[in-house]
């Protein structure tokens, strides 16, 4: 091989050797797929929740559009979220909200960003209740509420601040600010 061909293959082996350099340093690497713990958690979409009672009958039932818990020693959030509360009693109760929270222990819900009560009772007729918020203690069957809180019991209407709700005894009181008037 004579010398100028030998020039050439040095002066051709390095280029190569340049354009595989600047090919590899300009190239983007391929996109790593992150690596997340694996959660014990879930989640669902039209979900239902029936929680029984001590005679084995549905305390209450809860469906909601929306279940997510991010680990199964955690909290529940809802979202959509429906209950129907003493559902096989004469008098039971239907609270909807935009959201919710079930505590990890499920021993106290929240309700939130908007939260309506229905009852219809053979005494009183249609009840309904608006509030921001709701507390529901499950264990002990109240609900409360330190928010304004709009009482509807047929055509008669009530405004008050805070509200304890006592489910299974069909009893209600309003806490504080109470305005209202009940006409014959």
């Amino acid at each position: 091989m004579r010398s100028g061909g030998r020039v050439g293959f040095v002066l051709l082996a390095g280029l190569a050797m340049a354009a595989w350099w600047l090919n590899k340093r300009f190239t983007e690497p391929p996109p790593q797929i992150e690596e997340t713990p694996a959660g014990d958690g879930f989640y669902m979409t039209e979900a239902e929740i029936t929680t029984a009672g001590p005679e084995g009958l549905p305390r209450y039932r809860l469906i909601a559009q929306e279940i997510r818990q991010r680990s199964l020693d955690g909290p529940t959030l809802l979202n959509e979220v429906r209950v129907e509360y003493n559902i096989y009693s004469p008098n039971p109760w239907l609270l909807t909200a935009p959201e919710g929270v079930l505590s990890a222990e499920q021993d106290q819900l929240q309700l939130l960003g908007g939260v309506n009560v229905l009852s219809e009772s053979s005494d009183h007729g249609s009840t309904s209740l608006s509030t921001e918020r709701l507390r529901i203690d499950i264990t002990a069957n109240i609900a409360r509420t330190d928010a304004p809180v709009e009482l509807t019991v047929g055509p008669q209407q009530v405004n008050a601040v805070g509200m304890v709700a006592y489910l299974l005894e069909e009893r209600l009181q309003l806490q504080s600010e109470v305005h209202g008037r009940f006409l014959p």
